[in-house]
């Protein structure tokens, strides 16, 4: 999967740092979420 189809589900991590708002640090959860996101899809097999 390349960089583009990553980018394509950004819009996932955003939706779940959206339920921690009390958590004063967004960009350690957004940088969490996309290495997360990341391991997802390196790991996703079709069959």
């Amino acid at each position: 999967m390349d960089l583009n189809s990553i980018l394509d589900y950004e819009w996932v991590v955003h939706s779940v740092i959206k339920k921690f708002s009390g958590y004063s640090d967004y960009e350690d959860l957004y940088q969490v979420g996309m290495m997360a996101l990341i391991k997802a899809c390196k790991n996703y097999k079709e069959s």
